[in-house]
């Protein structure tokens, strides 16, 4: 049985992490797998396969798993430390203090996953590759894409060195793959697609528990999203009004947490939108809310491999997406719904064009509902990639 390590942040409620967490599912007894985690911490460290032997670091490399708030007493003084050369100097600044603290993991894989990629340089973000290249012996390293590499933080100079020292970039769709050659062509032949998993079953199950029940007297749209600006929720929130505007009756039901709540909720307010846009927060559960949702809004401004998509997909609710990296290929040759131009004009009209004839609606949900879903495609993609 081959052994894989396979190295992330943390456990945190994320995107990354969650396909992470499904991707250890899919592999479950297949490889001896051990997980290195920055920082042993998040709520899917209770969610991991129990086959799965989990390690914590304990050199500084365990700061890039964790927030300063989250320290105590002189760790708190040095990650601070940390944080501000990699702010005023650059990552590979703080890395030439970090990396001394690190030795070589004991023992040979036959593959070490860098699962994390390197954000914006002057931000205390990543060290997943720059820790599987300098401190992992193994017979091939492989570092994994989980984000649009032409419009985010990962496209600089320091970032498009260190990728380039691994011996297989896996891209989480074609999509996320053909934006990394476009940015490093050069890297076109090291750069393979490994498609996401998903637990289909535990899906199900979730949806069918408390599920959320909806006055049948108008349309239920769900945005279940970070509260982040990538993620455009205020477009939705325009959207609305619009909606409204246009004599629509609809309820926006909002799942997510972040950053932009407090903004967005202000908006709603001033929108007077308080009866039509209903924000939940962070949910565990958040399939629930999908069940017997009208449609999926996504209004992202840049997406790589939304999980929600296919998450959808399975419980046969259709999608409105803005046109993103990988949009064509998950929701409109999978025929999940409906992608628009990449605008709030394009937004406001096409989601009330949809909803002035519902029966486009329920043609693409009847198509969804006769498909089953698993991880087989994705799991020949993983095992190809460890036999090339």
């Amino acid at each position: 049985m081959k052994k894989i390590l396979i190295v992330n942040n943390n456990m945190k409620i994320g995107g990354v992490q969650k396909s992470l967490c499904n991707l250890l599912w899919a592999l479950d007894g297949r490889y001896e797998i051990t997980l290195l985690l920055f920082d042993r911490s998040g709520a899917l460290l209770q969610e991991l396969p129990p086959k799965v032997k989990v390690i914590a670091c304990k050199s500084a490399f365990r700061f890039f798993g964790i927030s300063q708030a989250q320290c105590k007493g002189l760790d708190k003084l040095k990650r601070g430390a940390l944080a501000f050369l990699g702010r005023r100097f650059g990552r590979n600044c703080a890395l030439k203090l970090i990396h001394p603290t690190q030795k070589t993991l004991p023992g040979t894989y036959d593959a070490a996953i860098a699962f994390l990629h390197n954000g914006n340089p002057h931000h205390f973000y990543g060290g997943v590759q720059d820790f599987v290249l300098r401190h992992v012996k193994a017979r091939k390293k492989i570092a994994f894409l989980h984000c649009d590499y032409r419009l985010s933080d990962a496209n600089h100079k320091i970032n498009n060195q260190t990728i380039r020292c691994f011996d297989t970039i896996a891209a989480c769709s074609d999509g996320c793959r053909r934006a990394f050659c476009e940015v490093l062509p050069e890297l076109s032949g090291k750069c393979i697609v490994v498609r996401n998993c998903h637990r289909f079953a535990q899906i199900q199950s979730l949806a069918a528990q408390d599920t959320a029940e909806y006055p049948q007297k108008c349309f239920h749209l769900l945005t279940v999203a970070r509260l982040a600006h990538e993620k455009g929720v205020e477009r939705a929130i325009a959207a609305a009004a619009y909606l409204r505007k246009k004599g629509i009756d609809f309820r926006l039901h909002i799942v997510g947490s972040g950053a932009m709540r407090a903004q967005l909720q202000a908006l709603t307010e001033r929108e007077e939108l308080l009866e039509q846009v209903l924000f939940y927060g962070e949910q565990e559960n958040p399939y629930r809310f999908m069940k017997h949702a009208d449609l999926l809004l996504m209004t992202s401004f840049h997406e790589a491999a939304p999980l929600v998509i296919e998450e959808a997909a399975s419980l046969a609710l259709p999608v409105l997406t803005t046109e993103t990296t990988s949009s064509d290929e998950m929701v409109v040759q999978a025929d999940n719904g409906f992608v628009c131009a990449n605008s709030q004009e394009a937004i406001d009209e096409t989601l009330y064009a949809l909803l002035s004839e519902p029966s486009r609606l329920a043609a693409v949900r009847k198509r969804m509902q006769g498909r089953t879903s698993d991880n087989s495609a994705a799991l020949l993609q993983f095992q190809q990639m460890l036999e090339d």
